[in-house]
């Protein structure tokens, strides 16, 4: 049987009306007397049948823990992702966010602190692949490639181009999917793209895209090339049902390498400074699933794969303009190599730690 008494629930053996608001406390002396507590046992001890459960004071426990864990944790703080540039887009807006993270990477890239930088994955031609931890924001670090690239400062510029970008990232991206071109731009010299990437679903994850602003810059004063990616939030491209709003910043630097010592060919050093979010973080953002721990963990097989796809597309449209130029058909083979390996490989290495997270996850 059971009972109340300001707020508290009784459990007894009598017949008292479980509703009963007005009954007496229910002392010590009282409970025994009605047989609410069984007879002593062999050992002296009695085993109550009296069980008194105050949810008002479980809750006022709670709420004081609470409080007082809110007291010594700040809130956590919201993650940046993407710049807000306002429902009213112009070429300003669109050229200060890229200056915000051009300037910051610029810093990470070339600054003090390079020590800091974590090598993970190295190659020949001076491939390079490393991390840099962010202060505020570990799980999505800064991430640093590196790698000498067959043709001039220009032919590879050209080759970075947003205008190339269908065919590059089709050579160089398994997941790139497709890419739309909404407004450009011109700020001075400088020529801005708003675009939005879309990609293919990862393994096991939905499919993604990006809303950013493709920046061609002018040569800065010692003549290295710049260009960049920095993405952007605006209610005028708001998120896509079927995709998830991921986030990438990325800014090239391009200047002019010492000639292929073995062909005598033109050189060009390409360092990339990018973070990436495969998930919506930010703000109002909608998750994804995706552990970020996959990406770091495989960032050295991902990133060093995909110098190496580049420096094959280099190649390739190299050999394509000298082609052209001496007035014949350049002939194109469909065999596989190793970067074609190193793709498959990867993909099922993906597979393989998606797999085991979710095994982990159900333990």
């Amino acid at each position: 049987k059971q009972r109340t008494y300001q707020g508290l629930l009784v459990l007894d053996d009598n017949e008292a009306n479980p509703m009963d608001q007005d009954v007496e406390p229910p002392t010590r002396r009282k409970c025994r007397r009605q047989g609410m507590f069984s007879p002593k046992t062999s050992s002296g001890s009695t085993i109550p049948l009296l069980i008194v459960i105050s949810w008002q004071v479980l809750q006022t426990i709670a709420a004081a823990a609470g409080n007082g864990s809110q007291q010594q944790q700040p809130p956590p703080a919201v993650i940046q992702r993407g710049v807000k540039i306002g429902d009213e887009i112009t070429a300003k807006s669109l050229f200060q966010a890229y200056e915000e993270i051009k300037d910051e990477y610029s810093e990470k890239a070339f600054g003090a602190n390079q020590e800091d930088w974590v090598v993970v994955k190295e190659g020949a031609d001076g491939l390079n692949v490393a991390m840099l931890h962010h202060p505020s924001d570990p799980s999505c670090p800064y991430v640093r490639l590196h790698a000498t690239m067959p043709g001039s400062v220009d032919d590879v510029w050209g080759s970075f181009r947003l205008s190339n970008w269908e065919r590059l990232m089709s050579a160089v991206d398994p997941f790139f999917e497709g890419l739309t071109i909404l407004e450009q731009y011109d700020y001075g010299k400088v020529n801005l793209v708003l675009a939005r990437k879309r990609a293919k679903r990862l393994v096991a994850f939905g499919k993604r895209d990006f809303l950013f602003v493709s920046v061609s810059d002018v040569p800065r004063p010692d003549g290295v090339l710049v260009s960049g990616t920095v993405s952007v939030v605006t209610s005028k491209y708001p998120r896509v049902e079927g995709y998830v709003r991921a986030y990438q910043d990325s800014i090239g630097f391009y200047e002019p390498h010492s000639d292929n010592p073995e062909t005598g060919e033109p050189q060009t050093s390409v360092t990339i400074i990018c973070r990436i979010d495969l998930n919506d973080s930010g703000e109002d953002g909608e998750g994804g699933l995706v552990p970020m721990w996959l990406y770091t963990q495989t960032i050295g097989l991902s990133g060093s794969s995909s110098l190496a796809k580049m420096r094959k597309q280099m190649r390739l449209e190299m050999e394509e303009r000298r082609a052209a130029a001496e007035g014949r058909t350049l002939q194109r083979t469909n065999g596989g190599d190793l970067t074609t390996v190193y793709s498959a490989l990867l993909v099922t290495a993906l597979a393989l730690m998606v797999g085991l997270y979710v095994v982990k996850q159900r333990l």
